[in-house]
């Protein structure tokens, strides 16, 4: 019992040290616990991402810019991290604004994964027009989102939409011929020309034509079996079938089958033809085969408008930010009973209109971000610069402003402050015109990233035709106005000149080389380049024309000196 008493009693003596070695052991477990529970539940955001789209394209197979029944294209652009820390769990996602469009198949998200510090990946988003596609347009937009929110600006991308036009393969003419000419002769050769035509409204692919001998005793001596490929609409193709009939041949005529097949198994044709045994053939050297005719030839039509007017190049990027001013004032006359007609801004209505479809087509400007004036007022002409002005600055910094001016300039007699001429402004009194310089300011105040602007206008008093000149009497070189900010503007004459009219083209002389220059690039075109071949062109066709020097100028803020030239207008 003393044995078993001690052992108990040095036990119970070192409890107590046990349990404060395990109560302290304990505590510190728990302390190390926390403490890692809060480092892993830390969100700090050390170095952030800035992703970046660029480049922004769309492709199609036969390249009209729209998404064809039965076609498959993409819209493709660049996704840059140009931040110092990592994108993480990056996807793109598309939508369509305008809801589903029938027939129309694309992917709804891609995931990326993680973007690292100035990596660069292409983006592709494969787009199927299927059979049953309407006509329409299909408003995409595409967004880059990011785990932690730090997402890239979205963009949108219009794409015009089209049915199904399906081809029709035909034989559209036949003739049989012998060698010799004349009546057949059994055991001689026989030859049938045909003439194939696709007289459908869409493209024929994969096109094939077999001839078929119907009877036992037709003998073939040349390959019956062709494959022509692509027949696009009205094109037509000639093939050749060589054969015999025997002279156990007992029947009056000779039948031959041609079936032609295209790539959808339906619309080609199953067709039979026959020549007699009495019929008088021509030579092979006289065949003359006439095909179904179309309206497929090319040929120069004549037209009233001019070349610019027509076939404006279709971009489908639209450009959410991108707002268009356009003014066009032609009419003073009627305005003012102190002028004549030759007082008028010749073309200035038709140099608006055309250049504000552009804006529309070739230059991404949404229509609820469209503005055209057509003769305006003062009234009319403050509003609006005042609503454009506003608009961009609630837009933020992605805004952009575009502005189009075709009409009267003039400048103040005293001071040569330049103004801009609403139709109701009488020259002798410029005290409701638009001084030049408030525009640039109030435009340049937006916060826009960018803002250009047009002047197909002179500010010494002349013009188009008489000008302002009955009004004032003389001419007088304009005061030069300073541009700051991000602004450029692309004025159509420089120091006394006048901006003149190109007769021939229906436009200023300035407005047509614009024009031309955004049709044939298609908009792709750097600010410097536009310069460059607006300057050259209307120097040399103002005197060619108009035997008068007209010398187009840029006037460019010092805050953009080194950057503006590289710019683009898309």
């Amino acid at each position: 019992m003393k044995k078993i008493f001690i052992l108990i009693s040095a036990f119970l003596l070192t409890f107590p040290v046990l349990s404060q070695i395990g109560s302290s052991s304990l505590a510190r477990s728990k302390t190390k616990q926390v403490t890692y529970k809060k480092n892993v539940n830390t969100n700090v955001v050390r170095l952030l991402p800035d992703l970046q789209v660029l480049n922004q394209e769309y492709h199609d197979a036969n390249n009209n810019n729209i998404i064809d029944a039965d076609e498959k294209a993409s819209i493709t652009f660049k996704l840059e991290n140009k931040g110092e820390g990592e994108a993480l769990d990056v996807k793109i996602r598309v939508t369509l604004l305008n809801g589903t469009v029938q027939g129309l198949s694309f992917p709804q998200s891609q995931a990326l994964g993680i973007l690292y510090p100035s990596q660069t990946k292409d983006i592709t988003i494969p787009i199927t027009g299927n059979i049953d596609l309407i006509d329409g347009v299909a408003k995409f937009k595409i967004e880059t989102l990011e785990k932690n929110g730090l997402d890239a600006y979205p963009f949108e991308m219009e794409i015009q939409t089209k049915k199904f036009s399906n081809p029709e393969v035909v034989v559209a003419d036949a003739v049989f011929s012998t060698e010799g000419g004349g009546k057949i002769k059994l055991n001689s050769p026989i030859n049938l020309k045909i003439l194939i035509q696709n007289v459908g409204t869409g493209e024929a692919r994969n096109v094939k034509a077999e001839f078929v001998l119907e009877n036992a005793e037709c003998i073939m001596l040349d390959a019956n079996k062709y494959e022509i490929g692509t027949l696009k609409v009205g094109e037509s193709k000639e093939l050749n079938f060589t054969f015999t009939a025997t002279r156990r041949y007992t029947f009056d005529k000779i039948p031959v089958t041609i079936a032609l097949s295209e790539n959808y198994g339906k619309y080609g044709e199953r067709k039979s033809v026959s020549v007699g045994l009495e019929d008088n053939l021509v030579g092979n050297n006289a065949v003359v085969i006439k095909g179904i005719e179309t309206g497929n030839v090319t040929f120069e039509r004549a037209s009233l408008t001019s070349e610019v007017d027509k076939n404006i190049p279709i971009n489908p990027l639209k450009y959410p930010s991108r707002i268009c001013l356009v003014i066009g004032n032609e009419d003073y006359s009627s305005q003012q009973r102190t002028l004549g007609s030759e007082a008028d801004v010749k073309y200035a209505r038709n140099d608006a209109r055309i250049f504000s479809e552009y804006a529309k087509s070739t230059l991404g400007v949404k229509d609820e971000n469209m503005f055209l004036l057509i003769d305006a007022t003062t009234g009319e002409m403050q509003q609006k610069i005042e609503l454009v002005s506003k608009l961009a600055s609630k837009m933020g910094p992605e805004a952009e402003i575009l502005f189009f001016y075709a009409g009267h300039g003039l400048p103040e007699e005293t001071t040569k402050t330049p103004y801009l001429i609403p139709v109701d402004v009488v020259g002798t009194n410029l005290s409701a015109a638009i001084k030049l310089a408030d525009v640039y300011k109030k435009l340049g105040e937006s916060g826009s990233r960018r803002v250009t602007i047009f002047l197909d206008a002179c500010f010494s008093g002349g013009g188009r035709e008489a000008g302002l000149l009955s009004a004032r009497g003389v001419r007088i070189p304009p005061r030069t106005e300073n541009v700051t900010g991000n602004t450029i503007v692309f004025a159509a004459s420089s120091g006394e000149q006048s901006a003149l009219p190109f007769n021939e083209k229906q436009h200023g002389m300035f407005t047509y080389f614009l024009l031309r220059k955004l049709q044939e690039s298609g908009g792709t075109v750097t600010y410097s380049e536009l310069r460059d071949y607006v300057a050259k062109n209307v120097a040399i066709e103002s005197l060619r024309t108009n035997a008068k020097e007209q010398d187009p100028t840029i006037s460019i803020s010092s805050e953009i000196e080194n950057e503006w030239k590289d710019w683009k207008m898309n």
